[in-house]
């Protein structure tokens, strides 16, 4: 039996700093029995600038778009491939792109996307969204376009024209694919303990790779954006020096540090072993409809 109604994805919002445990994040299964598959996800943030969960797909696993569950969004999507493989397709040009772990998919605003499993093994991915689904950027949004009729899983614009069309491939693509040696990297302090890698920067999101060497003791710096760090590896030490409440926070991997806009804070390695994580921050401008 098809489902009639689909349930509204979990909104979790922090209004001071805060460690959300990967047990704690708030569970959301979503799809439906008409064809789009099922997902499930876990929650993290969802608030007014920023959207932050990890979703797995099963083995073999998949997700299309249905008339209950139109794939396409008015927002920028981040999906980082922290386990397994992942196909992402933008069915409406049949743009199809493979993702390793550690690669991340990119698209932005009315870009109609499914995803794909193909291995014998659960697939997991960290996606960052923003504008936020509480700017109706999910769902209200993908139910006021009209529903893609025809899915194609081949792009035939540059048939016969392959190798000599990548460039302009690369230049008509709706989703990019950004791997670790594209991201543009900088580094957060001046002892070169800490270096981080832009993955993603746009108007609404940025998404940031960072690697801290062991034993950093890491400056003081000031969250610009609403900010979310997700712990891939090792064991981040969060310091808050102006916050009111414990000053120290131990963040393991697959947890999350929630830093408000215009939190003061320190990454500190204080295990010795060094730590790995993704950081990302939304921002909607004054004004900004969907």
């Amino acid at each position: 039996m098809s489902e009639t109604v689909r349930r509204p994805t979990p909104r979790p919002t922090y209004d001071h700093p805060t460690v959300i445990r990967q047990q704690d994040a708030a569970r959301h299964l979503w799809g439906d029995s008409d064809g789009s598959g099922y997902v499930s996800d876990q929650v993290y943030v969802s608030s007014a600038d920023l959207h932050v969960l990890h979703f797995t797909l099963t083995p073999r696993g998949r997700y299309v778009h249905s008339a209950m569950n139109p794939t396409v969004f008015g927002a920028d999507v981040a999906y980082v491939v922290l386990e397994g493989e992942l196909i992402l397709v933008d069915p409406e040009n049949g743009e199809v792109r493979p993702l390793k772990a550690g690669d991340v998919g990119f698209f932005r605003r009315d870009t109609w996307n499914h995803a794909m499993n193909p291995r014998h093994e659960p697939v997991h991915v960290l996606e960052f969204f923003s504008p936020p689904p509480s700017r109706n950027t999910a769902s209200p949004y993908a139910r006021s376009k009209p529903l893609l009729t025809e899915t194609r899983y081949r792009d035939s614009r540059w048939d016969n024209r392959w190798p000599a069309a990548q460039a302009e491939r690369d230049a008509a693509a709706r989703i990019h694919v950004v791997r670790e040696e594209d991201h543009l990297h900088w580094l957060p302090e001046d002892n070169g303990g800490h270096l981080a890698g832009t993955a993603v920067d746009t108007e609404y999101l940025t998404v940031t790779r960072g690697y801290l060497s062991p034993g950093h003791m890491g400056e003081e710096h000031t969250a610009h954006d609403e900010t979310v760090l997700y712990v891939t590896d090792g064991t981040l030490h969060l310091h808050l020096p102006a916050y009111e409440g414990p000053a120290w926070h131990r963040v393991e991997p697959h947890d999350a540090a929630y830093l408000p806009k215009g939190t003061a804070y320190r990454l500190v390695d204080v295990d010795g072993n060094g730590a790995r994580y993704w950081a990302g921050a939304g921002r909607v401008p004054v004004g900004w409809q969907p």
